[in-house]
This record gives C-alpha cells, structure tokens and sequence, in this order.
C-alpha cells in the first residue's frame, strides 16, 4: 500500500469515521423528537418501537398551535428576544466602540468583570431580580423578561463587539473625518457596515440565549398568556400522562427559528468569539 493510501485509511478510520458516529449520536435525539411529532397516539405508545413513523400525520402540531396556544408562546418568545436584540445591540456598538478605541484607568479590569459575568448563574440572580420587579410593578410582564435578558447579555456582547471594532485600523475613522464626518458620523456610514458580520454575529448570540431562557420566565412570569416556548414546554408535561406527540411538535416548533439563524450565521458567531476573546 502506498503511503498516500495510507494516509487516507488513517485519516477515514481516525477521522471521519469518529466524526460520523460523533454526529449520529449528536443528531439522533433530533431524529427522534421529529420522528415522533409524526405519529399519533396509538403508534408512539406501541409496544413495538418503530423509528420511522408508518403512517404521517401534522396534527400534534396543530394540536400544539391552536389548542394549546403554542401560537402566543411563539409571539411571546419572539417579543422578548427581539426587544433584548435591539437593546444589546445599540448599548453594544457604542460601548464596543468605546472599549476598543479608548484608553482609560482601569479598562482591563472593566473588561474582565464583563467577561466573569457569564461564570454567574444565572439562578443566583432571580430572587434579587425578582424583588426589583416587584418593587417597580413589572413583575409578571414581558417587560422584566427584556430587561433582564438585555442587561445579563449585554456585557458579553460589548467584549464581543469591541474585539470587531479593534479589528479595524484607526485610519478608516480619520480619512471620515479628514473628508468631513464627524466621529458619530464616521461610526455609523464607514465603520458599522465594515464589521456587519460581527454585528449578526452578536445579534445572534443573544436572540439566542434568550429565545432558549427557561429559569428567569419561570419566576417572572405566572399568566399563561405570557408563557414564552419554553415555559410552554413545561407545562404540558400532566401529572400522570404526557402527551408526548405533542410535545415533540412543540419542541420542534421552538427550535426552527434558533437552527435556521444558526445555520446562517454560525460561521460569524464563531468569528465574534475568537476576536471578543483576544482582541482588546
């Protein structure tokens, strides 16, 4: 065998075929959960197990949709994480900006307590947050939800887009300036449309993390009508059945907006980690 032939056996049999049973087993709750969101009742309790449904039918997903109000849950969630996206991503660039342009005492410590932010858990914030709610009348609102997600992710976020700004060489910002912008000016037309992917790739983190939040709106919230996805997945688990057709189609539900927007912008998310993490 030539080495070249070698080469490639070693690298299918140490490589890639690792990889692949890495995927299958990474992909097959996936499978599984979408598998059986297309049975009905009678097929998924059968005693015999079948993986690939025998006959498909859509009405755990619109059992889910319209008897049990996955339609509000899905409104709710979205509100929440695109009101917190708005928010993070305005405070972001400006406090990005700033990070990565400026000099001043105390910069690195700043930077570091923005990053051991996310080693909080975040149960240890909900009966503080909680009481603050109360004592402002939020409590039970979608309100304290968007608040609190945009001030847990935002530190992270401003790292993540200072490390995009200190990417770009000052020059661009003075030629703005020499051709009669103002700094503002030159932030918003030269600067911000240069560093887009970082801007998505922010975005993206943190619609993420709170599309997918489960204990602050547990705590927060008490009126079915504002249950977001995932408090809505927990409640339909009954005390002694489970409707577990219907509970796929909800968790298939939920996870269609997060795949596609990773799907699309997970090769600028890792970029925003790698430069948030050793710019500076």
């Amino acid at each position: 065998m030539s080495p070249k032939a070698k080469k490639r056996v070693v690298g299918i049999v140490f490589v890639r075929l690792p990889l692949l049973l890495f995927l299958v087993v990474i992909l097959f709750p996936f499978f599984w959960i979408l598998s059986t969101s297309l049975k009905d009742a009678q097929e998924i309790m059968a005693p015999v197990l079948t993986y690939i449904p025998k006959a498909v039918t859509f009405k755990n997903y619109e059992k889910v949709w319209n008897s049990i109000g996955f339609n509000q849950f899905f409104f709710n969630s979205f509100c929440t994480s695109g009101v917190t996206v708005l928010n993070v991503m305005v405070v972001s660039l400006l406090g990005g900006y700033a990070l990565a342009r400026y000099k001043f005492a105390g910069k690195g410590f700043v930077m570091m307590l923005m990053l051991l932010t996310q080693m909080i858990p975040g149960i240890i914030l909900v009966i503080p947050l909680f009481k603050i709610w109360l004592q402002l009348h939020l409590n039970n609102t979608l309100y304290s939800l968007m608040l609190t997600y945009s001030t847990t992710q935002l530190p992270f976020c401003m790292v993540m887009m200072s490390g995009f700004f200190a990417g770009l060489p000052r020059e661009l910002e003075e030629a703005a300036q020499i051709d009669g912008c103002t700094l503002l000016g030159a932030l918003f037309r030269i600067l911000i449309p240069t560093i887009a992917p970082g801007i998505v790739a922010t975005g993206a983190f943190a619609f993420v993390n709170s599309w997918n939040d489960f204990v602050y709106a547990l705590n927060f919230i008490n009126n079915q009508k504002l249950f977001t996805l995932p408090v809505g997945l927990s409640m339909m688990k009954g005390e002694f059945t489970i409707d577990y057709g219907a509970l796929c189609a909800g968790c298939i539900i939920s996870l269609i907006p997060v795949l596609l927007l990773f799907a699309y912008v997970q090769k600028y998310l890792v970029k925003g980690l790698a430069a948030g993490a050793v710019k500076g």
